[in-house]
């Protein structure tokens, strides 16, 4: 039986992984309190934007897509949404 490889994005350094969207988005929500000052930035723009979105996941590929000089994704997973 095959492991069942999860998906990630690092961004500035810093990785985030899950099995969906809204995994990815639960992971990056979990960190408190943030480690740099952009983490805290993401994680505001996601939580105000979820509702808009339909979901924080939704949200959260909507933010890093809209800012990718801000949120520069330095390696991500084959099946990644952010490719």
């Amino acid at each position: 039986m095959k492991g069942v490889e999860k998906m990630y994005v690092v961004i500035r350094d810093h990785i985030l992984e899950g099995d969906s969207l809204e995994d990815l988005a639960a992971c990056l929500l979990r960190w408190m309190p943030p480690l740099v000052p952009w983490m805290l930035d993401l994680q505001n723009e996601v939580k105000e934007q979820a509702g808009e979105y339909g979901s924080e996941g939704q949200a959260l590929l909507a933010v890093i897509k809209g800012d990718r000089e801000k949120y520069k994704i330095d390696y991500q997973s084959k099946d990644s949404p952010f490719l």
